[in-house]
């Protein structure tokens, strides 16, 4: 009935599968968890070994990292039943009905996301305080809220999905790095009619970066988005999905592509000390994204976008 799906990579996840090993037994449903571990460090590796000792559960190790996007499509060629549910490793879960949650929309020709939640209070460190915050804003959304625009809001992080919808639509594995394998995949649902459906049952994100890192990663996620742009994979009809684009696409028609830069430039140092230090703001963030991603357009590489 349900097969329970674990890209790992440097993260204790015996904690994780135990619990869903409980819940789904509990259930009293046919089920198998594959762990499909991306190239972690031996010790860790070592570590989530162990929990092969649960009945019904598989652990695979890559011998080099193949990314968050083909990684998922190996597990789904893996699966045995006709009902995949994926999480990320870094995940916790704060209910004990999270497996029975899922169950009415199993054997179901729809993608169910049950979303994403983070601690209330802010982290001690300061140096983590700028990925929790971008959580708790951005990606810390009601069902209400998500349901407003069902694929823009699809995140891999918890969703259910018909094996048979996933082989056909996909992750692009030209997507090697971090960002924007889920937002192209929510555009194919979208594209294809696939319904989104989401639901009341989230999963606590317990894996923060420190600032830097996640900086980093927005850094190839904003790259990510300028070659799906020129590969044609995002068109003209996407950009009001995506919100460094939308605003772009806005400075574009005013002709402020340079002003903007400039101005960004002379900011440029207090606008990272700010994404570094302990008060970060997302509109700081959204600004360093806008300038990466200004500064891609104008080395001259415009000649596949489709603004036009």
């Amino acid at each position: 009935m349900l097969s329970i799906l674990i890209p790992v990579y440097n993260f204790n996840i015996v904690p994780l599968v135990t619990e869903l090993h409980d819940q789904a037994t509990k259930a009293s449903i046919p089920f198998e968890i594959i762990v499909l571990d991306d190239c972690s460090s031996e010790l860790l590796r070592h570590q989530n070994k162990d929990v092969v000792s649960l009945p019904g559960v598989r652990f695979h190790e890559l011998d080099k990292n193949i990314g968050r996007a083909r990684i998922r499509n190996r597990l789904a060629e893996m699966a045995v039943y006709s009902t995949l549910l994926y999480l990320d490793c870094d995940s916790e879960i704060p209910t004990r009905n999270y497996i029975i949650n899922y169950l009415p929309f199993c054997d179901r020709l729809l993608v169910a996301c049950g979303g994403r939640l983070y601690r209330p209070d802010p982290p001690d460190e300061h140096e983590f305080l700028l990925r929790w915050l971008y959580g708790i804003r951005r990606e810390q959304l009601s069902v209400a809220v998500r349901s407003k625009n069902p694929y823009r809001s699809f995140m891999t992080n918890n969703f259910l999905i018909p094996r048979e919808t996933i082989l056909q639509i996909q992750f692009d594995e030209s997507i090697i790095h971090y960002g924007h394998e889920d937002t192209l995949f929510g555009l194919e649902l979208k594209k294809r009619g696939v319904q989104v459906r989401h639901i009341q049952n989230p999963l606590l994100h317990i894996g923060l970066e420190i600032s830097w890192e996640f900086i980093r990663k927005t850094s190839e996620g904003v790259e990510n988005l300028f070659m799906l742009l020129q590969n044609g994979k995002i068109d003209r009809n996407d950009i009001q999905d995506i919100r460094v684009l939308k605003v772009y696409e806005i400075m574009r028609k005013l002709r402020l592509e340079g002003l903007y830069q400039s101005l960004y430039d002379f900011v440029a140092s207090p606008v990272m000390r700010n994404l570094l230090g302990s008060n970060p703001s997302l509109f700081a963030l959204d600004l360093y994204k806008l300038s990466l991603f200004t500064n891609l357009v104008r080395k001259g590489k415009t000649q596949d976008l489709s603004f036009d």
